[in-house]
């Protein structure tokens, strides 16, 4: 029987509109093709969809598994660590190092693309009220319009709406949220001191492209909250209640 022309099959090009060569995405993350298909073999990244014998395609959310992979490394963790939490092994007491959306599965990263209001809501987890507050006190960035005029946001805002929303499911209530704001000019002055790491970085190699370089600030200032924690804190850990 003679095989399909899957060259002609307009779902597999909508799906290869989404996709990522493996050399694409190593561009876009600093990581070597190696290492990305050594992540593939030992189950740290789900298989990728083979096209042929020598060509796949990646889903384009890999491209920031592979960031909260390296992460996760910079943050001390080993690979059989990292393929507990991204595979979401409930039996893993690793299980919690990630948002509960992201460990689920690797299909479960934020969408890419504009996010009408009404799958935001349904996505993060907040309620109108919630949502109203957070953007009004620019918690979170007001929607912008959209390809088709719709306002809609960024997987970028959603993350933030995700961890709003988790605080809220903790019985966390909107005034001491709304305190964030308070803390505007410690986020401004920590984005000028990543603008001076990134702005004097000067060699550039796969493992220091930018994306990778914020990645290992974000590493260091949430070590350094960490062991800040530890002192004013020391029981954060033990479940409230």
């Amino acid at each position: 029987m003679t095989s399909p022309d899957n060259s002609q099959n307009p779902q597999n090009d909508s799906n290869d509109k989404d996709s990522l060569s493996v050399g694409e995405l190593s561009k876009r993350t600093g990581v070597t093709t190696a290492t990305i298909n050594y992540y593939v073999r030992i189950g740290v990244l789900p298989p990728p969809r083979k096209t042929s014998q020598t060509r796949a395609l990646y889903p384009s959310h890999f491209e920031a598994l592979i960031f909260k992979i390296k992460a996760l490394q910079a943050a001390g963790l080993n690979l059989k660590g990292i393929k507990q939490v991204v595979n979401g092994d409930p039996t893993s007491p690793l299980a919690a190092a990630l948002p509960a959306e992201a460990s689920s599965s690797a299909a479960a990263s934020a969408p890419a693309g504009p996010i009408s209001i009404a799958d935001f809501l349904s996505q993060s987890g907040l309620d109108d009220d919630l949502y109203d507050n957070l953007v009004s006190a620019g918690l979170i960035r007001r929607p912008r319009t959209g390809p088709d005029g719709a306002p809609a946001h960024d997987r970028r805002d959603l993350t933030a709406a995700r961890a709003f929303a988790r605080f809220a499911e903790a019985g966390v209530e909107y005034p001491l949220l709304g305190r964030h704001t308070e803390y505007s000019p410690l986020s401004k002055a920590e984005a000028l001191f990543l603008a001076e790491h990134l702005s004097s970085a000067t060699r550039s190699t796969p493992s220091t492209h930018p994306g990778n370089l914020v990645v290992a600030f974000d590493a260091i200032r949430r070590y350094l909250r960490h062991l800040e924690l530890e002192e004013a804190y020391p029981d954060w850990r033990k479940p409230q209640g």
